[in-house]
């Protein structure tokens, strides 16, 4: 499957990669779309504050931390804060980084925090 030429952002039910499951969580060095071509995107499972369900969105690897969380922040209706990714471990990611240079990987779950805090 052809990643690039799938939307980015919120994903629907519909999409192809929505329940994509198939397979191991991959690091960025592995992750490849099919075999044959090294992913641009990666699809992130994101977790937020009072939100019993998480959402799903799929993001270039290229795009930062920051803009990517602001993204998702936006999709929960939060609408204030300084958003980021934070990591089961507790890792808060770096907002200023590419999600590529952060090291996340394809369907990792994420939860969206605030750098300063809290969303």
């Amino acid at each position: 499957m052809d990643t690039d030429a799938l939307p980015l952002g919120l994903l629907e039910p519909d999409d192809p990669e929505f329940d994509d499951t198939e397979g191991d969580a991959t690091g960025i060095a592995d992750q490849e779309d099919g075999g044959h071509h090294p992913r641009s995107t990666v699809v992130l499972i994101v977790f937020a504050p009072k939100e019993l369900e998480p959402k799903r969105f799929r993001f270039r690897l290229d795009e930062t931390v920051g803009d990517a969380a602001k993204a998702a922040a936006k999709k929960f209706e939060y609408e204030v804060g300084t958003p980021s990714f934070q990591t089961k471990d507790g890792t808060v990611l770096d907002r200023s980084v590419t999600l590529r240079a952060a090291g996340v990987h394809n369907r990792e779950e994420l939860e969206l925090v605030d750098a300063g805090g809290g969303v």
